[in-house]
């Protein structure tokens, strides 16, 4: 892999090694002390979960069962720009996290899947609200090798954070309708007016001629 594509991938790399060490410390360490600080919807104690949970997991086969995913949406947002991964990923982290806090079931709401529906629902969606080329090519490959991750948000356990899963995938819309009109009001000319004729004076100015 050539130098330069290696270091536009550190930034997921970084994620994916984090959620790795976290899992160490907590599991072998900490006898899986820092579940608690995962989402607990509508207690204020459960907020600070909102930035915590992607990075704790229940267990060895949740986290690898996450990771390639993780690396393979990541590692398009930051080909695509590590600025738009730093950004998808703080904002969906947040948002998709608030929304379980306000909205999920009482229970703790742990694990990378929600940033990863959010990664998804974003770049599934961004040729929807953005239409050229390049989004059109990357959302069908998407949808079309990924899509089966959408039977994430059928309640099918009382184990998986279905809802979790659901506001992951609509905070990864948001975030591409939100970036798409962004884009297009950066994109527009700005609008220059060019005035002739006698010098205008602002009203209650008073302008006398010598």
């Amino acid at each position: 892999m050539p130098t330069s594509m290696l270091k536009r991938l550190i930034p997921v790399l970084g994620l994916t090694a984090l959620c790795w060490l976290v899992f160490l410390i907590n599991h072998a360490l900490l006898s899986d002390h820092l579940i608690q600080y995962g989402i607990r919807p509508r207690h204020v104690t459960g907020l600070p979960g909102i930035i915590w949970a992607p990075f704790l997991h229940g267990s060895f086969q949740h986290l690898i069962a996450n990771t390639l995913p993780l690396l393979v949406f990541g590692s398009i947002l930051c080909i695509r720009s590590r600025i738009e991964f730093v950004g998808v990923t703080t904002a969906g982290i947040v948002l998709s996290g608030g929304l379980i806090w306000l909205l999920g079931r009482g229970a703790y709401h742990i694990g990378a899947s929600g940033l990863i529906f959010c990664y998804f629902g974003y770049l599934a969606s961004l040729a929807f609200f953005e239409r050229k080329p390049g989004n059109l090519f990357l959302s069908i490959v998407c949808i079309t090798v990924y899509g089966g991750i959408l039977r994430g948000i059928i309640p099918t356990s009382a184990a998986v954070s279905w809802e979790g899963h659901l506001l992951g995938l609509l905070s990864g819309i948001g975030l591409a309708w939100f970036t798409a009109h962004v884009r297009k009001a950066d994109d527009k000319p700005s609008i220059a007016t060019m005035r002739t004729g006698p010098r205008l004076v602002k009203e209650g100015a008073v302008s006398a001629d010598k």
